[in-house]
């Protein structure tokens, strides 16, 4: 026991709160200790995580308020030539948010995303006495190298294959890029260089002001105040912050986005999670709401449907052309992630669309390249560029197929957009699968879809059979239909010899089944259809059979209407922030948001991990009383509290297992703090169409955790010390005593300029796909890799140098 009582003299009167039982604990076995120490400090991290979500919530009601203005529209002075020019002026009204993107970025959610580290930071400094520590500083820059090393790795690497994301806002991005790198150097010089080892009152000022300095120069970059383009792209160049609120979950889009599908939907709830997921996608979102989305699922809340978003559904964005409302630029990509064709076709056009700007002449470069189909043998490798002149939206790009004798497998190749000139941006689809099916086999028949669903009132059922892997020659198929609840002659007109006939080429017939339109109600009634028979040496497939649905108009009127239901409270529980303490406490209570049927296992064991911690966090004023700014304080208040635990916790757990505070800091407590972040931009990267919400922040944040995390400290410390000793006394100086600091500073630059040429390289890429995230699987892989690695050298050769192992 003499033992542990000696080891625990080693951190007496260094922690603020604990030990509060430091008699009885000295009597613990110091590695039983240990663990109880690192179980603490795993729970105050989900602690610190839930009331950060609850501060981003705030955030995203003060952020997210609006104000509405009036433009005038074309007829306003009376020269559209009708009648309607003498009625006098017309406005529209349209909706403007109050803050601007790039400031709200840069402020209140960079302080929400970093408030840990920095309140850490100044909470240790208090708590010794005004004399600086090593966690508070390890921990900024520990967090920092986490954040864009191993979140750009992440992001990089999720974003499904044949896609790929560009920072949208590239000024702004340059602009925190150069202060994510410059607040580091600033920080090696003032300790190392200026004035070593030695922090005096004015650094301390100087790195606070750095903070208004970078927001001022962002937003000028967010305005383009360096490069004037006025008139360039008409009046709505001046309005960047103009957003047009969707109507969400009414009758008509659900219908619309229903029919769009590629299959029947016969469950209202699956119905309502995919129309939820698209209204999702179609909107954008900022960092502070993906923070907190991801939060949720990750303690057993409310998930966000498009985190299991069904695959047959994913080429819903193809379909809407004009999803991206900014009409300053123009944005281009191909039509469809994928396209197929016949071998024997000769040639295949892809489409390539352009939204947003249409007033203004674009181009944009193309290229093929080899999959498993090889240019010369499978097709006629091609470049190009394509030009849209003023108003054109839609061109094509055409390919040779070659054809030949031979039977092959499906072979693929892929076309790819780069370098589109200025003022133009490449949108999601920039790299689309071209598939060339072979021609000379008579193919295998199925059903297109195992399930159809129709209106009684319909009067026809049209059901399509699919021909794949060949198309050669002659085929007949022969089908039939059979009573299930539907009864033949009474609700649909029977087919005891169906025949539908395939010419040479044809990949898909559509055969039509009749409907009697009963004016009596009755249920919904279902018969099947099958493929007896397939002639001339074709097969059949798996999807042999499908059954029709034959619904009562009521009851499709019905369907429409519940799902409609079902989104919209889908959309009610995804809002961010909540009106009353009911709410939250129910909230809190709730496992999977109350939807406790479709609730897995993980959930329940998130749930009574942080059950604790929800419940008393749900006491904090919910985000929209008094505008979000009462939730704003008291959660920060809250996380301070939180955030004073977790540094006694990991200092003491530090000297439990012997390791050293700079090292404790860069490594547990650096991951405890940066974990939601990841979560929430994984989520970002894969769901946004550009990269500005995934790795666009981190930038921003990293330098912000410099001029608040450490600048504030300073000043309070320095002023403290310059009116409470005598000028001549040691004390009055604010000496750093950490040695390893200047030493992780110098690493972390270097991997930061590293992480940020290789991000420019990809810009710039064709190998890359020309954008920071995804593009081609092999080279997003190496990408993601080195980032990686780049991170494990930063914290082997820290924690080396933090026990004299290596020497700088």
């Amino acid at each position: 026991m003499a033992d542990n009582t000696s080891y625990v003299d080693l951190f007496k009167g260094s922690a603020m709160i604990l030990p509060l039982f430091e008699a009885s604990e000295s009597q613990w076995n110091r590695y039983g200790r240990a663990i109880a120490y690192l179980l603490g400090l795993s729970y105050m991290f989900l602690g610190v995580n839930i009331i950060a979500d609850v501060f981003m919530a705030a955030i995203e009601v003060i952020t997210s308020k609006t104000k509405q203005i009036k433009i005038a529209t074309a007829n306003a002075n009376g020269d559209n030539g009708d009648d309607t020019a003498n009625q006098g002026p017309h406005f529209d009204t349209i909706e403007v948010k109050i803050w601007n993107d790039t400031v709200s970025n840069l402020t209140l959610m960079a302080l929400g995303s970093s408030a840990p580290e920095i309140l850490l930071s100044i909470i240790e400094i208090v708590g010794n006495g005004f004399e600086p520590g090593e966690l508070g500083p390890g921990t900024i820059v520990g967090s920092a190298s986490f954040n864009l090393l191993v979140i750009t790795a992440i992001c990089i690497y999720v974003i499904p294959d044949g896609e790929s994301r560009r920072i949208k806002e590239i000024n702004v991005f340059a602009c925190t890029s150069f202060f994510a790198v410059f607040a580091y150097i600033w920080l090696y010089l003032v300790i190392e260089v200026i004035t070593p080892n030695v922090i005096e009152i004015w650094e301390g000022i100087v790195t606070f002001l750095f903070f208004p300095l970078i927001v001022l120069l962002a937003f000028a970059a967010d305005k383009n105040f360096w490069r004037k383009q006025m008139e360039m792209d008409g009046d709505w160049n001046q309005m960047q912050d103009v957003f047009a609120k969707q109507k969400t979950g009414s009758e008509e889009d659900v219908r619309h986005i229903i029919e769009m599908g590629k299959k029947q939907l016969k469950d209202p709830k699956e119905a309502a999670d995919i129309a939820t997921a698209e209204m999702l996608r179609r909107t954008h979102h900022s960092r502070a709401w993906y923070r907190v989305i991801a939060g949720r699922a990750n303690k057993g809340g409310s998930k966000v449907p498009f985190y299991n978003k069904p695959k047959d559904d994913e080429d819903l964005a193809a379909r809407e052309p004009s999803r991206n409302g900014d009409m300053t630029v123009a944005r281009i990509e191909f039509s469809a992630a994928a396209y197929s064709c016949m071998e024997n076709e000769g040639t295949i056009k892809l489409g390539v669309i352009r939204t947003g700007n249409l007033n203004c002449k674009t181009t944009i470069n193309y290229e093929t390249s080899d999959g498993t189909a090889n240019a010369g043998e499978d097709y006629v490798s091609k470049a190009g560029i394509i030009e849209f002149i003023e108003g054109e939206y839609i061109k094509t790009v055409e390919i040779e197929i070659i054809d030949d004798d031979v039977w092959e497998e499906t072979e693929t190749f892929f076309v790819r957009l780069f370098n589109p000139s200025r003022g133009t941006e490449m949108d999601k689809i920039c790299v689309t699968q071209v598939s060339i099916i072979n021609d000379d086999e008579p193919g295998i028949l199925q059903f297109q879809k195992p399930s159809y669903l129709y209106k009684e009132s319909a009067g026809m059922a049209e059901l399509v059979i699919e021909r794949n892997d060949g198309c050669d020659g002659r085929v007949t198929v022969r089908f039939k239909t059979k009573d299930i609840t539907a009864i033949a002659g009474k609700d649909y007109e029977a087919v005891t010899d169906g025949i539908a006939v395939f010419e040479h080429g044809e990949v898909t017939k559509s055969v039509y089944i009749p409907i009697e339109d009963d004016p009596s109600f009755e249920d919904n009634e279902t018969f099947e259809v099958a493929i007896v028979e397939a002639t001339d040496g074709a097969s059949i497939g798996k999807h042999r059979r499908t059954i029709v649905t034959i619904l009562n108009d009521d009851d499709y009127q019905t369907l429409i209407t519940r799902v409609a239901n079902l989104t919209s409270v889908n959309l009610d529980k995804l809002v961010i922030g909540k009106e009353s303490w009911a709410q939250q406490f129910q909230e809190a209570l709730s496992v999977n948001g109350g939807n406790v049927d479709d609730a897995e296992p993980l959930d329940f064991i998130l749930h009574f991990l942080t059950f604790g911690w929800k419940v008393l966090f749900a006491c904090v004023p919910p985000a929209h009383i008094a505008g979000g700014w009462l939730c704003f304080c008291v959660s920060l208040g809250a996380i301070a509290g939180v955030t004073a635990i977790i540094g006694d916790m990991a200092s003491i757990l530090g000297q439990l297992l012997g390791i050293k505070d700079s090292v404790t800091a860069i490594t547990l407590v650096a991951l405890g703090t940066s974990l939601p972040d990841t979560f929430a931009s994984k989520v970002a990267a894969i769901n946004e169409d550009s990269a500005d919400a995934a790795i666009g922040n981190i930038t921003g944040s990293n330098s912000v955790n410099v001029f608040l995390g450490l600048g504030i400290p300073w000043i309070i410390a320095t002023l403290y010390k310059y009116f409470t000793y005598a000028a001549t006394d040691r004390r009055s100086k604010f000496i750093v005593t950490d040695k390893s600091l200047p030493f992780t500073i110098a690493l972390y630059s270097i991997a930061a300029i590293a992480t940020l040429l290789l991000l420019t390289w990809r810009r710039y890429s064709i190998a890359a796909g020309k954008a920071e995230l995804g593009g081609d699987p092999k080279v997003k892989k190496i990408c993601a890799a080195i980032c990686i690695t780049l991170w494990s050298i930063y914290i082997i050769c820290a924690s080396l140098y933090a026990y004299d192992v290596i020497k700088f």
